[in-house]
């Protein structure tokens, strides 16, 4: 393990060879479980379970800053060949942070005008309606489950939720509500204005 971190390619987002770790050990958990099915060694010995996998460090992705995406916005408006569209592009990923899967899946049968939806259809075969990154916004605003949803993240072995956001999920009229406060423009399925959001009752 130490030669494979030593060799992992070094590149400007690189943990040190970190991630080259966990897959090795990943890779090798399979090869000697398949062994194990197979009946070609025993459970005792399979020395794959023996092996910890690196701890996985934290993610060093964050949310852009307003005025960087106030910048990336303003150079769409103003420049390429299609500035209409760019900003309509960068528009669809603000408000619903969709990934690129998702917005090049996107059809026409996928909007609900009345509704002011969008449905997306993204990796891990997740689909989900989303009203028109803003996630740290929405995460402060109106709490994690909401914000959980808002990214359209599903709950799992690797969810920083844990079980608790089983119990805390965010509907579609409140994801609506924070859409309709980020973007300053009302919304179909927002609750009526003078709702008071963290009023208790």
């Amino acid at each position: 393990m130490t030669l494979v971190k030593a060799n992992a390619v070094q590149r400007r987002n690189s943990r040190g060879g970190r991630s080259s770790q966990e897959h090795l050990v990943a890779v090798l958990r399979c090869l000697y479980r398949h062994a194990e099915d197979d009946g070609l060694i025993a459970e005792k010995d399979n020395p794959a379970r023996k092996v910890d996998k690196p701890r996985r460090l934290p993610s060093t992705r964050r949310a852009i800053a307003d005025t960087r995406l106030a910048e990336i916005n303003q150079v769409a408006v103003t420049t390429g060949d299609d500035p209409e569209l760019d900003t309509l592009i960068l528009r669809l990923h603000t408000e619903t942070a969709c990934r690129r899967g998702g917005a090049l899946a996107l059809r026409p049968a996928d909007l609900d005008r009345e509704q002011c939806l969008v449905l997306l259809r993204e990796k891990g075969e997740t689909v989900r309606w989303q009203p028109d990154t803003t996630l740290t916004w929405v995460e402060r605003n109106f709490g994690f489950a909401v914000a959980h949803a808002y990214a359209g993240r599903t709950d799992g072995a690797g969810d920083t939720g844990g079980a608790t956001s089983t119990y805390v999920r965010a509907t579609l009229i409140e994801i609506a509500d924070a859409l309709a406060a980020l973007t300053g423009e009302p919304h179909p399925l927002a609750e009526p204005e003078g709702r008071q959001h963290g009023s208790a009752g």
